[in-house]
């Protein structure tokens, strides 16, 4: 039976925007939750936030769901809310959702979830990929500085040996930083690197040079950037356009004792071009992100003490799990309170998605 209700305030919270339908007599939506019922990244109380204006469908267990499980789920459902811990979704499980009208990915991969192929029949795609955005800023900025001064090899040397000091260790402050891609995360690196007084320059062949101005940096070609930059940040999505493009030819380009820095898409870097400029000795890498994941035991990259390695989770913060948690049920609220939904995915912003 369907659930209808009238109310003149439904729910008033400090955390959550807030949600007062006035005169109001209509259907609840029926939104099914397919991450476990313990993933952080949407908490407990927004969940119960969700089931204030939809009859929520949880998916029961620790377990991520079946693709045959969220194809008999969404029969029904008005929205959905994915993420990694709760798979993705084939065209086959968007057929059987006839009455689909919103997908929230909790995370930054709406490329897992057939997206071209929501927008064609009219779904709404509401992203959190931006509530990483903080962490991995400063992920990044963390893995220049302890690039650059050679801290990692520091704490393992005063382990083993009692002590120990840095090999060439050099300042960040004045030095030229170069910035792949210029998106959200990359303009938030922009800002925390003001105070370090670099030389900024940027390729983004989608950006506008006065965007990039405003950040105190200069638009460049990648052969510039690779050329003149000490520190070299990855923060391009991987798309058929960026997959390799940083490869033997753009490694060389490289000064001495260059540190490349990738919290982005590995694929964006040739792998074996990597590895063998690391194996030289001439550049210095720091890693969050690889090719396959968890890296292999037996990879050439683990033999390296050039190389910085951290797992990828380089956004996965307590407060980044609030913020996504947050976000994606407020915009949920938005879409079916009829209101604009602040973090909407557009068709063309697929292009440059991962």
């Amino acid at each position: 039976m369907d659930t209808t209700f009238s109310l003149n305030v439904v729910f008033i919270s400090s955390t959550h925007c807030d949600f007062i339908w006035e005169g109001l007599q209509m259907k609840k939506p029926k939104i099914y939750i397919a991450l476990p019922e313990k993933d952080e990244n949407l908490r407990l109380e927004d969940r119960d936030f969700l089931r204030t204006f939809a009859d929520v469908i949880q998916h029961a267990g620790d377990q991520t769901p079946t693709p045959e499980e969220k194809r008999d789920v969404c029969v029904t459902v008005d929205a959905m809310i994915v993420g990694r811990s709760g798979g993705w979704l084939t065209r086959e499980i968007i057929d059987s959702a006839t009455a689909l009208k919103a997908v929230g990915v909790v995370g930054g991969a709406v490329g897992q979830t057939e997206p071209e192929y929501l927008l064609d029949k009219g779904v709404t795609i509401i992203n959190t990929g931006w509530a990483m955005s903080p962490a991995v800023a400063e992920t990044t900025l963390a893995m220049m500085l302890n690039g650059l001064r050679d801290f990692p090899y520091m704490i393992q040397r005063m382990k083993e040996d009692g002590w120990g000091k840095a090999r060439g260790a050099l300042d960040l402050t004045g030095k030229a930083v170069g910035l792949i891609g210029f998106g959200m995360i990359a303009k938030r690196v922009a800002e925390l690197l003001q105070p370090f007084r670099v030389d900024l320059r940027v390729f983004d062949p989608y950006i506008d040079e006065a965007v990039v101005a405003q950040y105190g940096g200069k638009l460049v070609g990648l052969d510039d950037l690779m050329s003149n930059s000490l520190v070299v940040s990855v923060h391009a999505g991987l798309t058929p356009e960026t997959t390799g493009m940083i490869g033997e030819r753009e490694l060389a380009l490289l000064p001495d004792r260059a540190l490349i820095v990738n919290t982005a898409r590995a694929g964006v870097v040739d792998e074996e071009a990597l590895v063998s400029a690391l194996q030289s000795g001439r550049i210095r890498a720091a890693l969050n992100v690889f090719w396959k994941e968890p890296l292999p035991k037996d990879h050439p990259l683990r033999d390296l003490d050039n190389v910085i390695l951290t797992p990828h989770g380089g956004g996965l913060t307590l407060d980044t799990m609030r913020r996504h948690s947050e976000s994606v049920v407020q915009d949920l609220a938005r879409f079916f309170k009829g209101e604009a939904v602040q973090n909407v995915v557009t068709r063309e912003m697929l292009g440059r998605m991962t």
